[in-house]
C-alpha cells in the first residue's frame, strides 16, 4: 500500500515537471520588437522542428572565436530584438534568413522542406 502511494506521488511529480518544462507544439511568432506586422502572424511548428533538427541550428550563441556554442533556449528577440546590440540582424531579417534560408538549402539538396514563399508562412485566415 505504501509503495503505491510513493509510486503515485513520483508519477505526479514527473507529470508536473514535464508540463512545466514543455514547449508549445506550435508557436505564434508575435514579437513587439518586430514592429507593426504587415502580414499575418506565422504559426511556427516548433515541435516538428525539434524532431528533425538540432536545437543549436536556431538557438545559437557564439563565443569570441565565432564558434556556435549553442543557446540557452532564449527567444530570438532577446538578441535580435535589441537595436543596442551592434552587428546583429533585426528580428524580422533574422527570422527570414534562418527559416527561409534553411528551407531553401534543403530544397536545393533535394530534401523535403518547409515553405519558402511569403504567403506559405504568413497564411491569411
Amino acid at each position: 500500500m505504501k509503495f503505491g502511494r510513493y509510486a503515485a506521488a513520483l508519477a505526479a511529480i514527473f507529470l508536473i515537471a514535464s508540463l512545466a518544462f514543455s514547449q508549445d507544439s506550435v508557436m505564434i511568432l508575435n514579437h513587439k520588437e518586430a514592429g507593426a506586422h504587415e502580414r499575418p502572424l506565422v504559426h511556427f511548428p516548433h515541435e516538428q522542428h525539434m524532431a528533425n533538427i538540432e536545437c543549436i541550428q536556431c538557438h545559437h550563441d557564439y563565443d569570441k572565436y565565432h564558434n556556435n556554442k549553442g543557446g540557452e533556449g532564449r527567444p530570438c528577440s532577446d538578441c535580435h530584438g535589441n537595436p543596442g546590440k551592434k552587428g546583429l540582424l533585426p528580428l524580422t531579417d533574422a527570422f527570414h534568413m534562418q527559416c527561409k534560408g534553411c528551407h531553401e538549402l534543403m530544397l536545393a539538396s533535394g530534401r523535403k522542406t518547409g515553405p519558402v514563399m511569403c504567403g506559405e508562412c504568413h497564411v491569411r485566415q
